[in-house]
Formats: C-alpha cells, sequence, structure tokens
C-alpha cells in the first residue's frame, strides 16, 4: 500500500504487479493489464469490508464512508485518499468493481450538493431517518410539543452516547413549526455531510489526482454507477457467446455445446455468480461483452470429468474439462461458481 500512496498521481502510469506465491517465489504469468486488474479488484474486496471500519452500509447493502469519529484520525483519512486513488485508477482503466455505493455518496461525486438533492438522497443513508423528516415538514399539528426535538443529534459510538449541536445552542432551541424546515435543513446537512466531511475530502482528494472532478460532472448517478460497476442489466448470453474466444475448443465441440446449454438453465442470480467467478465482477460492461478487455475466454482443461472447471480472473478465463453431458456440466458449474475461488494464473 505504502509504494502505491506514493506514486500519488503517478499511479496513472502502466505498472507491473507481481504476486508472491507461498514459498515467496514469484508466481508465472505475463501481465497485459490483466494481473493488474487482478490486484486492483483484491484490493478493493480488502478496502471495502466494513470490518475495517472505514466503511458502513445501508438498508440496501451500499457503501458509505464511516461517521464515526475513529474514521477521522490522521492515519485512517490516509486509507480514504489511497482507496480515492485506486477507484480512480479503475475509471482511468476502465476495470469494472464490484462495490456499489449508496445514492447521497455518489452524488458527491457528481458534485450534487443542493437542499432539495441532499434531502431526496437522505433515504439513501437513513430510511427511517428521511421518513420522520418528511412527516415533521408536513405535520399540521403542534410540532413543539409532539415532537419534543431540539437543535441537537444523539449518535451512539461504540457504546457511548454523545450529543452534538446542529447550530451554536442548539440544545436550548426547541424545534417548532416556524423553524422546523431549517432543524430539517441542519439534520440533512449533517448526516450527510459534515459526519463525513473530512473522509469526503480525503477520498476525493485522492481520486482528484486521477480523474479531473469535471468529467464526472457530465455524468448522472446511474451512469457513474454503471462505469464504476458495469450496468445491472440481464445478462445476455447470446451476446456473451458471440464474443467468445476459444483454446483447446471449437465452438462446435460437444463440451463447449453442453457449456452454452448448461448456462442457460441457469437464473440471473447464478448467472451474475458465473460472471463475478470468470471476470472478478457480477455485471456485464456498459456496451456489451464485445467491451469485455481480454475477451471471454474458454480453454481445455483436460479429460478429467471430476475435476471442476477454474478460472483466471485477471484474463477473463475459464479453464474447461471435457464434461460428456449437460447435466453433469451444470452440476460442476453450479459448485464451482458458488464456492470461493482463488486467484489463478495458469
Amino acid at each position: 500500500m505504502a509504494q502505491l500512496y506514493a506514486l500519488g498521481p503517478r499511479l496513472k502510469e502502466p505498472l507491473e504487479i507481481v504476486f508472491i506465491d507461498q514459498w515467496g517465489q514469484p508466481e508465472a504469468g505475463i501481465d497485459g493489464g490483466g494481473v493488474f486488474k487482478e490486484f486492483l479488484t483484491s484490493i478493493v474486496h480488502e478496502v471495502f469490508d466494513t470490518d475495517r471500519g472505514l466503511w458502513c452500509t445501508n438498508d440496501r447493502h451500499e457503501l458509505y464512508p464511516s461517521p464515526y469519529s475513529y474514521a477521522q484520525a490522521d492515519e485512517q483519512l490516509v486509507w480514504y485518499t489511497f482507496i480515492g486513488r485506486i477507484l480512480g485508477k479503475a475509471l482511468y482503466e476502465g476495470i469494472l468493481v464490484d462495490v456499489k455505493f449508496a445514492g447521497f455518496f455518489l452524488n458527491k461525486w457528481l458534485g450534487l450538493q443542493g437542499y432539495v438533492d441532499e434531502l431526496a438522497s437522505l433515504e439513501s443513508l437513513d430510511k427511517d431517518l428521511y421518513r420522520g423528516l418528511i412527516a415533521l415538514k408536513n405535520y399540521t399539528g403542534d410540532v413543539e410539543n409532539d415532537f419534543s426535538l431540539n437543535f441537537t443529534v444523539s449518535k451512539d459510538e461504540f457504546g457511548e452516547q454523545t450529543v452534538t449541536e446542529l447550530i451554536p445552542g442548539g440544545s436550548d432551541i426547541p424545534v417548532t413549526r416556524e423553524n422546523r424546515l431549517s432543524y430539517i435543513y441542519h439534520m440533512t446537512r449533517y448526516r450527510l455531510s459534515v459526519q463525513i466531511e473530512a473522509q469526503c475530502r480525503a477520498f476525493f482528494g485522492g481520486l482528484s489526482d486521477l480523474i479531473d472532478p469535471r468529467w464526472l460532472k457530465l455524468l448522472n448517478r446511474e451512469e457513474l454507477r454503471i462505469l464504476l460497476c458495469g450496468t445491472e442489466s440481464p445478462i445476455d448470453l447470446e451476446d456473451l457467446r458471440r464474443h467468445t474466444v476459444y483454446g483447446g475448443y471449437h465452438e462446435k465441440d460437444l463440451s463447449v455445446q453442453y457449456f452454452w446449454e448448461a448456462l442457460a438453465l441457469l437464473d440471473q442470480s447464478s448467472l451474475k455468480a458465473f460472471l463475478r467467478f470468470v471476470t472478478s465482477s457480477p455485471n456485464p460492461p456498459l456496451l456489451g461483452f464485445g467491451e469485455l478487455n481480454p475477451k471471454f475466454a474458454i480453454r481445455h482443461a483436460g479429460d478429467d470429468a471430476t475435476r471442476l472447471p477454474t478460472a483466471s480472473t485477471c484474463v477473463n478465463l475459464l479453464k474447461l474439462p471435457a464434461y460428456s453431458s449437460r447435466e453433469q456440466c451444470l452440476e460442476k458449474l453450479k459448485y464451482a461458481i458458488h464456492a470461493e475461488a482463488g486467484f489463478d494464473l495458469s
């Protein structure tokens, strides 16, 4: 991490990655971009692990920076800068990442900071708070006595309750019918911006080392999501098949036919698992599999039909044994794609 962090904006330049095996020896493999892709996706998997304390998830399992004070320490802010650069590198190289961000956080990528934008996107952070604030906004009764609120926010941080004033003297200012819009504004701003301000500044500082923020502002939120993660539209097997290359097989070989027939029996959830198994991303590229680089490839992996198929995600390669029936191929595929796969360069 220290070596990559020290590169700063020079992370744009081509990098040579060498994996070291368990015996301390460099693994064989030619990096035509594929090894770096595997390295980058491995980093992404690690740094977005919520157990590390840098990221939280909403009820849709979408990520956003941790609001806890722990995440604002200098050593953690360095990590946010590093993560910003890594995602910038992914965008720069056109590498899809298997990460979903909360809508309000994606809005920050696009420079959407207006009150209306923030209030609407609060739902992607805290659905209950959003509904509560909308109810407060539309309430026709006695706001002060029925809600008993003041201009503070309480939070539980590792078992310790803390109270923060939204405005100076906020603990002594009740929320009334007259000032409730001000309360809604300050609460929304605090939850979406203030408590993660340092984290976002570090993250976007790293991102801007590689990606000009003006480019991102040309996109809408869905377009940005697709550039990062690929399209979530159903997987088109015919498109995948048209753009598949073969090694040791011909497209008309029986084992290849069994493979495509087996894939056609999978539901979309399993197809996405298959795509993650062979490319590291569950989503196809925005413009279809013709844009996948390298092309999806199927290589003959011998005649031992007891073996499972394996994959080299760095080069989008499936190593497929010569199975003798569609049913056998389907059984082996299902087991392989739902099992934990390791890195493979062979």
